[in-house]
């Protein structure tokens, strides 16, 4: 990347990180403008349009930028993120799927997690979830395995029990009544 295109996108960035979204776009396009195939200024411009609530051109500029360096995992990174966002699982689970067969990071497989729960695939987003703690292991993903389990619990039992915890009521009659 040269040098004005260097500096155009970190002002872009500082424009982000600034929330003055509309700004760092301009400054994006200014390096669009010269090099259409720069492609952290895509993936930086696709950022800016997820937060000005403008979700399919964030896909769009995520996707230019994959086109542009497709060894680059960031904007496959922010699809999946705004895919998930968009309550759209399916592609976000196909997203993820693909950045994990090659170098993943915990935070791949705690995000595929996020999207498994989406979908109701717990078994699945726990194995997902124990996948992160072996890359990584910490506190916080422990903390997140255990909560899952809570709830693979609790619709286990609200299973067993007809949607409703013991000691819930419901309708259901007591014992001795009736």
């Amino acid at each position: 990347m040269r040098s004005k295109e260097k500096i155009l996108v970190h002002k872009g960035m500082d424009r982000v990180k600034r929330n003055e979204f509309e700004e760092a776009i301009g400054f994006f396009d200014q390096v669009l403008e010269m090099n259409p195939e720069n492609a952290d200024a895509w993936n930086n411009k696709g950022v800016a349009l997820f937060q000005l609530g403008r979700p399919e051109e964030a896909l769009a500029a995520y996707d230019r930028a994959h086109q542009a360096d497709p060894e680059s995992r960031e904007p496959l990174r922010n699809r999946a993120f705004v895919l998930r966002t968009m309550g759209r699982f399916e592609e976000a689970l196909e997203v993820y799927e693909g950045i994990i067969t090659e170098e993943p990071e915990a935070s791949d497989f705690r995000n595929l997690a996020t999207v498994l729960v989406g979908m109701g695939l717990l078994e699945e987003a726990l194995g997902a979830l124990m996948e992160a703690a072996n890359i990584e292991p910490s506190i916080s993903i422990e903390r997140e395995i255990e909560a899952l389990r809570r709830v693979m619990m609790e619709v286990a039992i609200r299973a067993e029990f007809g949607g409703v915890l013991p000691g819930e009521g419901g309708g259901a009659e007591r014992p001795g009544e009736g």
